[in-house]
């Protein structure tokens, strides 16, 4: 089990760090990748929504054993969904909903972590 000091490090670092460089991708590859990249995106957001709507992985052992998150997969599944279309139409604009999610995903660590 990690510490909590560790988990703090693995979600800033691991899951921000990840989101964040898939959220600015859309800026710098070439158009005709973007829909590539929406592939992945709707993996994500289909995962998402999958473990939300199946309760599935709620023992996480990088939340120290409790997913306090998994209210919050709906949100991010239909961000990244979002993002897909986006990107299968080629548009830039995948960047805004997967920004969003970044920062969302932040403001409620960090509201959940000042309980």
């Amino acid at each position: 089990m990690l510490s909590k000091q560790e988990r703090i490090l693995y979600f800033l670092v691991v899951c921000i760090g990840i989101r964040t460089i898939i959220a600015i991708i859309p800026l710098y590859i070439p158009k005709n990748f973007l829909p590539v990249l929406g592939v992945l995106t709707l993996i994500i957001g289909i995962s998402f929504l999958y473990l939300y709507f199946s309760n599935k992985r709620m023992n996480a052992p990088e939340g120290g054993g409790v997913t306090w998150w998994a209210n919050y997969r709906l949100i991010h599944g239909l961000l990244y969904l979002c993002a897909s279309i986006y990107l299968f139409q080629q548009k830039r604009l995948a960047w805004i909903p997967l920004s969003i999610d970044v920062l969302f995903g932040l403001i409620v660590f960090i509201v959940n972590k000042l309980k």
